[in-house]
């Protein structure tokens, strides 16, 4: 099989002639598997490029010929790519008697899907919004703050707010803020040229706005916008009231008058914030003994990274936050964050294992491309729930970071978190809604900052934002996939209700839990978003008895 060794990803003449090879191929039923597996090489090819272009551009943003190969690759390579790509997606949907296996089936699906949606003329609307999303990322990479004499990266800098002295977290949360502050007119500027874009892309697939286009292009088949706004309305009714409270008991146990914004994340009885490690290799060690104890199979999977496919420690110029990718011809994931020295820095490292472990495992199970990863309502669910599943090992005698009582009080912390990320998740989502469906076709920053606000006051209080009010409402530029991954964000939430089941069957049979957890993942993307979940032993769902179960469960744990 050809593997395209020669080939030259960035130059698109040295491309053409294998996608046009295909495309001019006499394709039957009988070869379609042969041709299908051809096309694949040539995939992976192209996407193991993109990996390695969004790799360097993300590790250091003020490397102008790293920025330059990525906009090269996004501008001039992916259109074309995704014009050749259509054509040969049009020729398989042709093929007169075929009848997929059932492997892809669902695939085909998607095909259909997507070559439904397609348009020509939303190919360089798509580079466009890709140049603005990587602005947002060189906008906001390059944020540091002077603190205690030295410059700070925003996520060091974060860092303080933990701090058990209260003067010492407000300082460092006024001056990530001042931060955000400075850059509020470039945001606002950017968004509103993101916007028009993305509504393009709508109109010219004959949709009435991107919500409708979004929801189509992200292969939402097994739930509709409505249902999002049942889950908010869910989340309202069930975890809003849970979150008032554990807001009110750390008040009480902070012993302050009303609580401020840079509050909540100091421990409540103001101990110093946790220190699971110094540097990143104490991180990298500790995390790879966890792995191992969660299942032998993820430490061996973990440890094929550890030679040089994590980046994990925040610097200057490095793009902010942290995500997992995948180099499929190299066949290993890659991962990225800033760690600093935190609690957080575990739990994300956790999170962007299980994704780690779920490329890896469909990659091995799943020889189509297409058929490996899931929908994102599952992806979410890898990596959500190992955050879960790692929590038994997070005392140093059980391979992981801290004392018992600091293990206990991670867990706990862990527990809260999802509590108060829901109401979270429904304001951002809440917002995409607004903004696409609803907005005014000329909404001013003015009009995005007030809807914000409105949504916060109806999700989230419990905190006293007096003299604050622009950065309360101004608090949408603070979230990269406002601008970067547009809609990408009740995927969240969906799978925080999957994995606090996959929890909850743990807490009953861990074993059992973990493999069904493996099992799931190796499925990759040849089933339906309700077929994953029930192979977790979890269902698809954000009704109201679902999740008040889920509440008290929480609830009950909190309580010990």
């Amino acid at each position: 099989m050809n593997t395209f060794d020669t080939l030259d990803p960035s130059d698109w003449n040295t491309v053409a002639p294998h996608f046009d090879a295909l495309a001019d191929e006499e394709l039957t039923a009988e070869g379609v598997g042969d041709w299908l597996l051809r096309w694949n090489e040539l995939e992976k090819t192209l996407g193991e490029a993109g990996s390695v272009a969004g790799r360097a551009k993300s590790e250091d943003t003020s490397n102008a010929a790293a920025e330059e190969a990525y906009m090269h690759f996004v501008q001039q390579i992916v259109p074309a790519w995704s014009m050749a790509a259509q054509a040969l997606k049009t020729k398989l949907l042709a093929v007169p008697g075929y009848e997929p296996i059932p492997e892809h089936r669902q695939f085909l699906r998607r095909l259909r899907s997507d070559a439904a949606l397609f348009r020509a003329e939303n190919v360089p609307l798509q580079a466009k919004l890709q140049t603005l999303a990587n602005e947002y990322d060189k906008r906001t990479g390059t944020m540091t703050v002077t603190l205690e004499g030295r410059e700070m990266t925003l996520p060091e800098a974060e860092g303080r707010w933990q701090d058990p002295d209260r003067s010492v977290r407000e300082t460092a949360w006024r001056a990530v803020m001042g931060c955000w502050g400075e850059a509020r007119t470039e945001l606002d500027a950017l968004f509103l040229q993101q916007l028009p874009l993305r509504r393009k892309l709508a109109e010219n697939a004959g949709l009435s706005d991107f919500r409708a286009y979004m929801w189509r292009a992200m292969r939402r088949f097994d739930y509709t916008p409505e249902d999002n706004k049942v889950f908010h309305a869910t989340i309202e009714t069930e975890i809003v009231p849970l979150a008032a409270r554990l807001m009110e008991t750390r008040r009480q146990k902070l012993g302050v008058e009303v609580l401020r914004p840079w509050d909540l994340l100091v421990d409540p009885e103001n101990r110093s914030p946790l220190k699971p490690f110094v540097d990143v290799g104490e991180l990298e060690s500790g995390t790879a003994r966890i792995f191992d104890r969660v299942d032998p199979e993820l430490g061996r999977d973990f440890e094929k990274l550890r030679h040089g496919f994590l980046d994990l420690g925040s610097r200057p110029g490095k793009a902010p936050g942290g995500y997992c990718s995948f180099f499929p011809k190299t066949g290993l994931p890659y991962i990225f964050m800033n760690a600093v020295g935190t609690e957080g820095d575990v739990r994300t490292l956790l999170h962007e294992g299980g994704h780690a472990f779920h490329g890896l495992a469909s990659s091995a199970a799943q020889p189509l491309l297409w058929n490996r990863g899931a929908p994102m309502e599952f992806s979410e669910v890898a990596s959500m729930a190992m955050e879960l599943l790692a929590m038994p090992y997070l005392a140093e005698d059980a391979g992981g970071f801290y004392s018992e009582g600091d293990a206990a009080r991670a867990r706990r912390e862990q527990l809260e978190r999802i509590v108060l990320f829901l109401p979270y998740m429904a304001v951002v989502d809440g917002f995409q809604h607004w903004v696409y469906t609803e907005a005014p076709e000329n909404v001013t920053a003015a009009e995005l900052d007030t809807q914000w606000g409105l949504l916060w006051d109806r999700f989230m209080g419990g905190t006293d934002w007096s003299g604050l009010e622009s950065e309360r409402i101004s608090g949408w530029h603070r979230k990269l996939h406002i601008f970067t991954v547009p809609f990408y964000y009740v995927e969240y939430g969906l799978a925080q209700i999957g994995a606090l089941q996959v929890w909850r069957n743990a807490l009953t049979d861990q074993a059992e839990a973990v493999r069904r957890y493996r099992a799931a993942l190796a499925l990759g993307n040849t089933v339906t978003l309700p077929e994953l979940y029930a192979a977790t032993g979890a269902k698809f769902a954000f009704d109201r008895a679902t999740i008040s179960e889920l509440a008290e469960l929480v609830a009950s744990h909190l309580a010990k």
